[in-house]
């Protein structure tokens, strides 16, 4: 691909060499048709029929529409407009405020229309959504919509080389998904003792032993007495929001709350270990994370409560940080989820939850393996985040 020193009429900064003609203006209603989406379907499944609908920006479910082609489906409602996806030769169907592009004239490839829609289309459907109840695109509004094209060539040597970019960050996911199915196996095998490490010396490790949460440190509780007026500016807390997250407080996250002179309320300090009390579903209440900087001491939001280490010979920080989180010692903070349309734990209760840990030498050995996966899995997100950033630049160049 060769960069233009002269930008002319119609054409995008960065073109493949060989072709230097103009891109033709064309209104999308004059290459493709337009159809909308059926008016019955619905988040269900009925006779073995897994209808398509819009909710998110996420394609959802695949019926038994048939449709033989490339389409380009493009989301007309409130909430995702200007979304759209890609098919080949595919079944599916699609709700009314969904509409397809499809049968597409001899000379117009629809895999490149839909990389258009990939740069800029999105803006430019906001721009022309028609403010109702909710924003909504009409399709004349799509159908009158004008764009510039390449000879079919250009528009095939364009789409196959961003193919190639496509699979390799595909590539990328699937590394990342690999580590991260990893690592759930390895934690479920690790926490169940079906793997255990050895010391340095080659020799096993002491057996785990059981305690009560009461015995390895004390609960103490979140913000108390505060109202909207008191939030947005003073010192940092915890949000609800950071601990259900990740199962390391994010020290960039932190909002702010006034605290007064002489006012009485907990702080959390280096090893800390804090838990959601409420949540919508059972499956969702004591989410876990731990505080690993030493250099804050926040405070803690109203709806969480933390638990202080008696010792860190007896839980390491950087176990509490995956310990936590494991599924069998979720499953028993799940048995204590109350209530119906609000679910909450008792910290009391709480508590009272057995648990085996390992010594500390052997917590330090688990520490560091997962930690080790975690930088993996992180280094995948940045590898993705890059190549991302960097077809998004493309892109900008190759279409006008």
């Amino acid at each position: 691909m060769s960069k233009l020193t002269t930008k002319t009429k119609n054409t995008p900064e960065l073109r493949f060499p060989g072709f230097s003609s103009e891109w033709e203006e064309k209104m999308l209603g004059e290459i493709c048709k337009i159809q909308t989406g059926n008016k019955d379907t619905q988040d269900r499944i009925e006779n073995g029929k897994y209808p398509f609908y819009v909710r998110s920006n996420t394609v959802e479910k695949i019926n038994s529409f048939s449709f033989d082609g490339e389409a380009i489906l493009t989301s007309g409602d409130g909430v995702g407009v200007g979304k759209n996806f890609h098919y080949i030769v595919g079944k599916f169907d699609y709700h009314q405020r969904v509409y397809s592009l499809n049968s597409f004239d001899k000379g117009y490839n629809g895999k490149f229309i839909y990389n258009i829609f990939s740069t800029r289309f999105y803006k430019r459907v906001k721009g022309l959504s028609a403010k109702n109840s909710v924003d909504s695109v009409r399709m004349d509004m799509i159908s009158n919509m004008r764009m510039y094209f390449p000879t079919l060539p250009e528009q095939q040597k364009i789409v196959g080389f961003l193919g190639v970019v496509d699979e390799w960050i595909g590539n990328l996911r699937k590394q990342k998904e690999s580590f991260e199915s990893y690592k759930k196996g390895m934690m479920r095998k690790i926490f169940s003792q079906e793997v255990r490490f050895k010391d340095d010396n080659g020799k096993d490790f002491p057996e785990w032993e059981e305690k009560k949460l009461g015995e390895l440190g004390k609960a103490f509780s979140g913000l108390a007495s505060k109202g909207a007026e008191d939030f947005g500016q003073g010192e940092p807390f915890i949000t609800y929001k950071q601990i259900f997250d990740s199962s390391e407080i994010n020290t960039q996250k932190f909002s702010l709350v006034k605290i007064q002179v002489n006012e009485r309320q907990n702080k959390v300090q280096f090893g800390d270990i804090l838990f959601t009390t409420s949540s919508e579903t059972p499956l969702e209440v004591g989410f876990a994370s731990v505080l690993l900087s030493k250099n804050f001491t926040p405070y803690l939001n109203s709806f969480s409560f933390g638990i202080r280490p008696n010792s860190f010979d007896i839980l390491f920080p950087d176990f509490s940080k995956f310990f936590f989180r494991n599924q069998l010692f979720r499953k028993e903070v799940v048995k204590l989820a109350q209530g119906s349309t609000r679910y909450n734990i008792s910290k009391v209760e709480f508590m009272k939850i057995k648990i085996t840990l390992p010594t500390l030498p052997e917590q330090q050995k688990i520490a560091e393996f997962l930690t080790l996966l975690d930088k993996r899995i992180e280094s995948k997100e940045q590898q993705i985040t890059k190549a991302e950033i960097w077809k998004k630049g493309l892109l900008q160049k190759m279409f006008v």
